[in-house]
């Protein structure tokens, strides 16, 4: 489940068209798959960015030949990102909050003075356990490819807006980021995926805004081998109320995407946005050359 999936909109029964479809978005340097229950209306934004909405069981990709087609179990009407929108905004109370709880902190300063702060929680990070969840670097390996970044597009009611993300989820109790990340990947993309061996395939604990809430996560660095028969057809394992898009983007124009992706109105997620600033810091001063 992903991070802002326990926060999702209700959506309503008579929204969603009764068509049955599926589409694969395609771009010179841009490959995307729909992988939840997405498309029976035309897609604008998609149409402004010269991606080629194509309803199709087998896509073709330009970058990446052989990247399977990924499609949905979860239900067999398919609706459009693009139709979606924040409809309200009210201010939430705490004991109607089901994922989220506010504190109000009292502290002292480094000169000694009594402070307070307020903050958001989440509610549900298992007890006892110090991480929220993780985020996934999922890397596509094929002989005949440069690498690519697996990424997701959904829609986020807090920003109203179509977010581009890395997977990620929320961690179960007694699991492990690894086996989080292993997991999460399977559930959301359909891929079955090898986490990087060794200390790098964990990051360190990062706190996504500490002056704002607690919220935590770890990158997990998995690699995902295409040439293997599970990644040949893969079927994500999406929940009710998620609707998401996966696509790849090489990583080597990662930072001019998300350069796109910010012209057409979509918002980056941090995680991607400091991906993409870190891999032309290293091209820029020539660090791991």
């Amino acid at each position: 489940m992903g991070f802002g999936s326990l926060l999702h909109a209700e959506l309503s029964a008579t929204s969603a068209p009764p068509e049955s479809l599926s589409r694969s978005l395609q771009a010179p340097h841009l490959n995307t798959t729909v992988t939840s229950a997405q498309a029976a209306h035309h897609d604008p934004a998609a149409q402004a960015s010269h991606h080629h909405i194509i309803f199709t069981s087998k896509p073709h990709h330009p970058t990446i030949p052989h990247l399977p087609h990924i499609t949905s179990t979860t239900t067999a009407t398919m609706t459009s990102l693009a139709a979606c929108k924040t409809l309200s905004r009210t201010p939430l109370m705490i004991r109607d909050a089901k994922w989220v709880t506010l504190k109000h902190t009292t502290y002292l300063d480094a000169a000694g003075r009594t402070r307070t702060w307020e903050s958001a929680e989440r509610t549900t990070r298992p007890s006892g356990c110090a991480l929220d969840g993780v985020g996934i670097i999922a890397i596509l390996n094929s002989p005949s490819t440069p690498p690519s970044l697996l990424l997701q597009k959904q829609f986020r009611p807090p920003v109203d807006a179509i977010c581009i993300e890395v997977p990620a989820g929320l961690i179960d109790a007694g699991e492990t980021p690894s086996e989080c990340a292993v997991r999460e990947l399977r559930e959301e993309t359909g891929y079955v995926g090898v986490v990087r061996e060794g200390e790098k395939g964990v990051s360190c604990l990062m706190y996504n805004d500490p002056g704002m809430c607690n919220t935590n996560t770890v990158l997990v660095h998995v690699d995902i081998d295409l040439e293997k028969p599970e990644n040949k057809e893969p079927k994500p394992q999406l929940e009710d109320g998620e609707f998401i898009e996966c696509f790849t983007v090489p990583l080597a124009r990662l930072w001019e995407e998300c350069k796109v992706w910010e012209k057409k109105g979509w918002a980056v997620d941090a995680r991607v946005a400091t991906m993409a600033e870190g891999i032309e810091v290293a091209r820029k001063w020539g660090v791991g050359a």
